[in-house]
């Protein structure tokens, strides 16, 4: 799909020319926040790679002479589509690893990582069939015969690979306030979410634009994110739709929902991975003809950075940013501070 950008590149932005007339109108902006309003790399991804690493040495007992996942494997998860939970996306690099050591019968990870299919095979199965953990179970399932499956339904301990990665990311000190549990497995005191950078420069927010956030985090996460970074007396709740909200991400339909109680006409949703861009261009696909328009905005501080440039062209994104803040600095250029 071809689309003219236009020539001039505003700082470190790129804007498609058919919605250049559309930037002085927008009323709302739309927040992601992992890998928008904070860099989550050193959070997230580390406590996914480390409950995976704990889970088959730990639980497993297996080899670990190689690393089990690297953060660039997480972020490989991330561009199949369908992986914006961590949770869901630390159960299905489990589950990878068990349907090799089951299809294999090797329990030592160096040699596992030489065998087929590879993470690359796997993923693209997976994301041809629409990608997320259902889609990677069936696959998994589908491949294996009925003793290894009967095998994977008793190693594959969902829950404890969820709570393992929780405790890595909470630790002790925040475990109890965001997941309700003191940690039970992981001994660390304040978890990887004490290495989350904030992105935003808050003074860079326009005054006079409604602002809402549309998140993979759950409530609380949310509530402490927002708390870190300074927003939280800025974005009232009514204005967030998070993981535990009915209409959730990626479901076109959270925009709709988030359109409706922001009682907007237009709107940018800022986001950063495959599946925010494929989430507005449904909403735009499905949206009735007198619905509220959105555009979206992909930054370049999610995973894979810089990488994702082409694809985010490719697949139609509106306006592709290095951060937040060159969005913000490019919105306030067009809105004149009312007298």
């Amino acid at each position: 799909m071809s689309h003219s950008f236009s020539s001039q590149m505003e700082g470190t932005l790129i804007v498609r020319q058919e919605v250049l007339e559309l930037l002085p109108k927008i009323e709302a902006l739309i927040f992601d926040i992992d890998g928008v309003l904070v860099d989550a790399s050193e959070s997230y991804r580390l406590a996914v790679c480390e409950a995976v690493k704990f889970f088959v040495e730990r639980e497993m007992n297996w080899v670990i002479d190689a690393t089990p996942l690297t953060p660039d494997e997480v972020d490989m998860f991330k561009r199949a589509g369908g992986f914006n939970n961590d949770w869901d996306l630390t159960q299905a690099a489990v589950l990878f690893l068990l349907f090799k050591s089951l299809k294999h019968g090797v329990k030592r990870v160096s040699t596992l990582r030489k065998l087929r299919p590879s993470l690359e095979e796997f993923l693209a199965e997976v994301s041809a069939e629409g990608g997320g953990l259902n889609n990677a179970e069936k696959f998994v399932v589908d491949n294996l015969e009925l003793r290894q499956r009967r095998d994977l339904a008793r190693l594959w301990k969902r829950r404890l690979i969820v709570q393992l990665a929780q405790e890595f990311y909470a630790g002790r000190k925040w475990c109890p306030r965001l997941f309700g549990f003191e940690p039970q497995y992981v001994d660390i005191e304040s978890g990887f979410l004490e290495r989350e950078r904030t992105l935003i420069d808050l003074s860079l927010l326009p005054e006079d634009m409604k602002m809402g956030i549309l998140t993979g985090r759950a409530k609380r996460e949310t509530v402490l994110a927002l708390e870190r970074i300074g927003l939280i007396a800025r974005i009232p709740e009514d204005f967030w739709l998070t993981d535990d909200y009915p209409i959730r991400k990626p479901d076109p339909k959270a925009i709709a929902v988030l359109m409706d109680k922001l009682e907007a006409t237009t709107a940018i949703y800022v986001g950063d991975t495959v599946d925010d861009l494929k989430m507005v261009n449904d909403y735009k696909a499905t949206a009735a003809p007198n619905s509220p328009s959105v555009l979206v905005c992909m930054t370049l501080t999610g995973p894979n950075g810089e990488r994702n440039r082409t694809l985010f062209l490719e697949q139609g994104a509106d306006i592709i940013a290095t951060d937040v803040n060159a969005l913000l600095s490019y919105l306030k250029h067009f809105r004149k501070p009312k007298e």
